[in-house]
């Protein structure tokens, strides 16, 4: 990959980050959230994407974002108001700027009018059309003209002009700039090119280029990466101003010398009024302005001050406020860094580095086979060497906190909020709306969340196809749920929290929950589930994750198929994670992911099973019993229960699950009492407790096949293997039968 490919692909990057910025911007500013900081975001985002496609030549890209730009300028500026209308022209325009980004990346070639539509109501708008940002409509327009005379007499006798006559053109003051523009070598090893910079400032007006090349060196020192040449340049504009001259080369802003001087106005040209024009003016305007314009008038301002004096009097428009900090504390802000403006945020988050997602997986790595190696030697410490090399001990216990701190600060490297993820859904939800001709509301809950890159990347589809489910089959058209007493807007609520070692990832919706009824007749119909064959509330709304499985009467474009709740359970498991539902009649659906909160260090507690080693997620272990001092019982089928504080819980024997022979007597045995999903807990019988540690998680599926009641495989400080326990999969697994003797 050549250099230039290298900055391409980093910028096509900060385009999708810039994307989601706009998505997550719009849906706060639809959401009632007007706040100046939201429409600032969206404008230096818009900014940059121009800034970096002009860098490469995208010009249809250029050309529409400049358009947009304008009109998000207006905007702020209070010149075009931000109605719904103009919203929702927006929400549209960062569909078409995200297909020309995509078209730009992959080499497409779109037509030459794409987004025309769009760029014409942008520029209706900036003319003053409040109209133009409603939907463009077709109209059949049928009339005849009709000739119109107006009976008025003449103030004065008209006497005949000439049809032609010569005026000299009518300018205004001009300003003239000077700019010194001096690159540093850094602007050319981020791709700019100067002359699409002077390109760009020629559109602001008349300019003249001067190149320096007083600082050449001789052949014999001529550096071939070296920066020599820099340019004078002169501008001439009747508009220009100095921000708009530096906005130019705001995209290489750091990487280059750059001074902006005024150095005076052009004068005006005298104008010269014909004969006959104070005639002609006389049957619309007043004697004295007819006067005013047979004399010598200097300029345009000396004719404005004639005419503002016979002007008749009307109404001023009010002025429109400044930002202050007032209106920004009536606003609701009472954030000192929000009060003295942008810059201090933009310069914070300026303070990072890209880097490639592989160079952090393998520092992941490293640190894993630190924690190991560090086990490793812990384990090697008996009594008579801690008794004998208590320093030694002393910086074994100081190299455990350090690798610790270590293997945190790894992690938090690649956890990232799940607020990327999130923030894609309320399109998706506003799309479904029109899809179905329901009121769908999104509430999002938590998205500071942070989470595993790695099991971010699994979510996107998972977190699709919930809220397309709870769109279709859960909210009510409006004329059901006014009939049912609720309000006409449904809502669909999305929420992330940490829950020990996991997170719980919940699409929430109040529509009338899942129809057994169906579901238990639609899965005997399709032979999923025997005809006498009884299942719990509880089995039967699992079944809406069977592959091919829908209770829908007609394939849509939205569901129909039985693939959607099939791929978010197959997703959820490859990276070790489970789903759960819970549903009221009437009331609406929950379906609850729990993810692991990291998918490479995991606090486990040692446990042994007929002198093999396994490992129990800390997260999951609520307290552990002597087997000796518990309270088992028996189901009337026979299985073996144990009473906790009034609560009868599903003992699973590991000796007996694995089929491996118990080295231990019950009574010398011990009981760890896990929590799996929904809170539904399980009794664990093992053999001994040997105790907590950290270890690196191995995916046993990938290295071997996966096995229902293990979730992975680990690497112990002695070098030996430890499975780790499934405790959702030894909950739901049926036990395996045996051979009678």
């Amino acid at each position: 990959m050549s250099d230039l490919d290298e900055f391409k692909a980093t910028y096509f990057d900060e385009c999708s980050e810039l994307l989601s910025e706009l998505e997550e911007q719009f849906a706060l500013i639809e959401a009632g959230d007007r706040r100046p900081d939201r429409l600032n975001a969206v404008f230096r985002a818009i900014h940059s994407i121009k800034g970096g496609g002009g860098a490469f030549g995208f010009t249809g890209l250029v050309g529409f974002s400049h358009a947009y730009e304008t009109l998000l300028d207006f905007v702020r500026d209070g010149r075009v108001s931000l109605s719904d209308s103009v919203c929702q022209l927006c929400i549209r325009a960062n569909d078409v700027v995200a297909d020309l980004v995509r078209a730009a990346r992959t080499g497409e070639h779109l037509p030459a009018d794409f987004g025309a539509a769009e760029k014409a109501q942008f520029d209706g708008l900036t003319a003053g059309d409040d109209r133009a940002a409603e939907p463009l409509e077709e109209f059949d327009l049928d009339f005849t003209p009709v000739r119109v005379e107006l009976d008025r007499a003449p103030t004065a006798p008209v006497r005949p002009t000439e049809d032609s006559f010569a005026m000299a053109p009518l300018t205004v003051d001009r300003s003239q700039w000077e700019i010194n523009f001096t690159p540093h070598g850094e602007l050319y090893a981020r791709a700019n090119d100067p002359l699409l910079l002077f390109r760009e400032l020629g559109n602001l007006g008349e300019m003249s280029v001067v190149a320096k090349l007083s600082e050449i060196p001789a052949l014999a020192d001529f550096e071939p990466f070296g920066v020599y040449c820099a340019w004078e340049i002169t501008l001439v504009s009747a508009h220009a101003t100095d921000t708009e001259i530096a906005e130019v080369f705001e995209f290489v802003e750091g990487n280059c010398d750059l001074s902006i001087a005024k150095l005076g106005t052009s004068p005006a040209p005298r104008i010269e009024l014909p004969s006959g024009l104070a005639e002609l003016a006389a049957l619309v305007t007043p004697p004295s302005i007819a006067r005013a314009l047979e004399e010598e008038i200097p300029s345009f301002a000396d004719l404005a001050a004639v005419l503002k004096t016979e002007a008749p009097p009307r109404t001023a428009a009010p002025p429109m406020p400044e930002p202050s900090a007032v209106s920004v504390m009536e606003a609701g802000i009472d954030d000192p860094e929000r009060r003295t403006g942008e810059p201090e945020r933009r310069n914070a988050a300026v303070q990072s580095i890209r880097v490639d997602l592989d160079k952090v997986d393998r520092v992941v790595n490293m640190v894993g086979e630190l924690v190991i190696t560090q086990s490793m030697l812990t384990q090697q410490m008996d009594d008579t060497l801690k008794a004998r090399y208590q320093e030694l001990v002393r910086g074994l216990e100081v190299l455990a906190q350090t690798t610790r701190g270590l293997q945190d600060a790894v992690m938090a490297i690649r956890a990232q909020p799940v607020k990327s993820v999130f923030s894609r859904m309320p399109r998706l939800v506003r799309e479904l709306a029109l899809q179905t001709g329901k009121k769908i509301r999104l509430e999002t809950v938590g998205e500071a969340t942070e989470i595993d890159k790695t099991v971010i990347e699994q979510l996107s589809d998972p977190l699709t196809h919930m809220i397309r489910n709870s769109a279709d089959h859960g909210i009510e058209t409006p004329e059901r749920r006014l009939a049912a007493g609720k309000p006409e807007i449904g809502t669909i609520r999305l929420s992330a929290e940490q829950a020990g070692g996991n997170i719980l990832i919940a699409v929430e919706d109040d529509g009338h929950g899942i129809d057994r009824e169906r579901v238990l007749q639609v899965a005997r119909e399709r032979m999923v589930v025997a005809p006498d064959q009884q299942l719990s509330d509880e089995q039967i709304d699992n079944l809406i994750f069977a592959p091919g499985f829908s209770t829908a009467e007609a394939v849509s474009d939205i569901s129909g198929r039985g693939v959607g709740m099939d791929v978010v359970l197959s997703n959820i498991k490859k990276i070790g994670g489970s789903v759960h539902v819970r549903s009221l009649a009437g009331r609406g659906t929950r379906m609850t992911l729990r993810l692991p909160l990291t998918l490479a260090v995991l606090d486990v507690m040692l446990v042994k099973v007929a002198d093999a080693p396994y490992v129990i997620p800390l997260s999951s272990i609520v307290e552990t019993i002597q087997c000796a001092r518990a309270d088992f019982g028996r189901t009337p089928s026979g299985a073996k229960v144990l009473r906790v504080r009034g609560e009868y819980v599903q003992v699973v024997d590991l000796g007996e699950r694995f089929e491996l022979p118990a080295a231990a007597e019950m009574g010398q045995r011990f009981i760890v009492l896990c929590e799996a999903e929904g809170g539904v807990k399980v009794a664990l019988i093992v053999d001994d407790i040997i105790g907590q540690q950290q270890v690196v998680i191995k995916s046993l599926e990938e290295n071997f096949e996966r096995i229902e009641g293990i979730a992975g495989g680990t690497i112990l400080g002695d070098g030996n293997v430890a499975l780790i326990v499934d405790v959702q999969g030894l909950k739901s697994a049926p036990l395996p039968r045996r051979n009678a003797a």
